[in-house]
């Protein structure tokens, strides 16, 4: 009996370490071609834990058989490093550009009928930010959320961009320094759009991305299917229905990243890149972007540095992304309740 119940845990070990090295291929497959691959990058962190369950058992019961996933985990230790990371780098220089990502949900979304977007501007304004890049904001013309009255209540802003994404708001880019230009990158079929404003720091013109990729578009209230089982013909119906927008929604997003990407290829400036991405860093989406630049959570964070609140996917989502030519300390996921997203901060060296 106990030789049958060891073949059967060394079988779903042995599934569990191919599943972690597709995981692996995930950065370097196109969704629009081959879009299941993209689904697997979700399951990610559970793969991984498993393996790592397995490493004990099999010290205890055949410890030859804990290389199966030893190995798998070591060989995609690159991959992993931007899942989790263990030594955060921090400085206390003073010659640092602060930058805060947040994906606001229009500022009220999360308090219902008691709109305390009072306190989320607050919070935000106590960051004291030099660059504050925000999604899914409201962009109203009179009132408090009117961006031109944020920048006034922001410390040291003084100028800011924005660009409806619909009839009621859309991205803004708030700024310390002056923008010289800007422009707006816009995708077919879809809302989602970036935003960039090329920023005179010093002697130096950096540009700043914007952006706000494409969602799943999953409502909370399909969530219940996921946490039940049965294979009613209703619920077959729905997860039907979420599985038709897992795919489009990362169809849609490897469109909307390789433009983006194009258009980074092609800047004469270092780059910062913010946002909510919709997507987690076992992804092409990830992969496409990480590829050309330098991860702010990778370089100075620590711990996993989840960033979306909701059930899919509970992983990191938003980042800051820079050019190699710079540099990133003092990353930070801020623990606030105020949206479906936490906001992100970092420390950028523009000049070493």
């Amino acid at each position: 009996m106990r030789k049958l119940i060891i073949n059967i845990f060394l079988a779903v070990n042995i599934l569990a370490a191919i599943a972690l090295l597709a995981t692996y291929l995930v950065q370097e497959v196109n969704p629009a071609r081959f879009w299941i691959p993209s689904v697997l990058g979700l399951a990610y962190p559970y793969i991984l834990l498993l393996n790592g369950l397995f490493i004990p058992f099999w010290l205890i019961f055949k410890r030859r058989v804990t290389l199966i996933s030893l190995v798998c985990i070591i060989a995609g230790m690159h991959i992993n490093s931007s899942f989790f990371q263990l030594f955060p780098r921090h400085t206390s220089r003073t010659d640092v550009v602060k930058v805060l990502s947040y994906n606001v949900q229009n500022f009220s979304s999360y308090f219902g009928k008691n709109k305390k977007h009072r306190e989320v501007i607050d919070y935000i304004a106590a960051q004291k930010a030099d660059i504050i890049c925000l999604q899914e904001t409201k962009l109203q013309k009179v009132g408090e959320l009117n961006p031109v009255k944020l920048k006034a209540i922001f410390p040291g802003i003084n100028h800011c961009q924005l660009a409806h994404q619909s009839k009621w708001g859309g991205p803004v880019t708030f700024s310390r320094y002056p923008i010289i230009s800007m422009g707006e990158i816009r995708f077919d079929d879809t809302i989602n759009m970036v935003i960039y404003s090329n920023l005179k720091i010093g002697k130096d013109t950096i540009r700043v991305y914007n952006c706000h990729l494409q969602s799943y578009g999953i409502n909370t209230s399909a969530y219940s299917v996921i946490d039940t089982l049965g294979f009613e013909s209703k619920k077959i119906r729905e997860m039907r229905k979420i599985g038709s927008k897992l795919k489009w929604g990362n169809i849609y997003r490897s469109r909307q990243v390789i433009k983006l990407s194009n258009h980074i290829a092609k800047c004469p400036y270092k780059v910062i890149v913010c946002g909510d991405f919709n997507d987690t860093p076992i992804s092409f989406t990830y992969g496409r972007i990480s590829s050309k630049l330098k991860d702010s959570f990778v370089e100075s964070g620590s711990g996993i540095s989840n960033t979306y609140r909701g059930k899919l996917p509970q992983n990191r989502i938003d980042y800051i992304f820079h050019s190699s030519g710079l540099k990133a300390y003092n990353y930070k996921r801020h623990n606030v309740k105020f949206s479906d997203h936490f906001p992100i901060s970092a420390l950028i060296v523009i000049r070493k």
